[in-house]
This record gives structure tokens, C-alpha cells and sequence, in this order.
């Protein structure tokens, strides 16, 4: 396991599957696997963001961009 310092979400509502690129500390990127919308949700909800940033009308595809926050609480 790594620390994730920012990640892509891309969630595509016609085939109802998302999935996520992390990028780690020391700069490596990986791809997960097709995530169900349950799966998808919950790893939005850990990441602490839901809003988007890209979308494409044709595609219902919504795209997300986020830095990790290194603040512990």
C-alpha cells in the first residue's frame, strides 16, 4: 500500500462502471479495475469529493481531479 498524493475518477453512466488513476508519492500512476456504482461511491466518500470537473453531455461521462490533502486530523 501507497500514499496517494492525487487521483482521476472517470464515472461512465451508460455502461453504469467507473474506475480510478491514482498517482503515489513517488510518482507512479496505476489504473483500478471497472468499479459498480456502489464501490465507485464509497471511494469518493474516502477521497472526501464528489464534485466534478469535467463531463461530456453526449457520454453521461463525468471526470474527477483531486489532490490528496496531507493534513492528518
Amino acid at each position: 500500500m501507497k500514499r496517494i498524493t492525487s487521483y482521476q475518477a472517470l464515472w461512465k453512466s451508460l455502461e453504469n462502471k467507473g474506475h480510478f488513476w491514482f498517482t503515489y508519492a513517488d510518482g507512479e500512476q496505476e489504473r483500478t479495475a471497472d468499479l459498480d456504482a456502489k464501490n465507485f461511491q464509497m471511494i469518493l466518500e474516502m477521497l472526501g469529493t464528489q464534485k466534478p470537473i469535467f463531463a461530456d453531455r453526449t457520454t453521461s461521462t463525468v471526470a474527477l481531479h483531486g489532490v490528496v490533502s496531507q493534513k492528518r486530523k
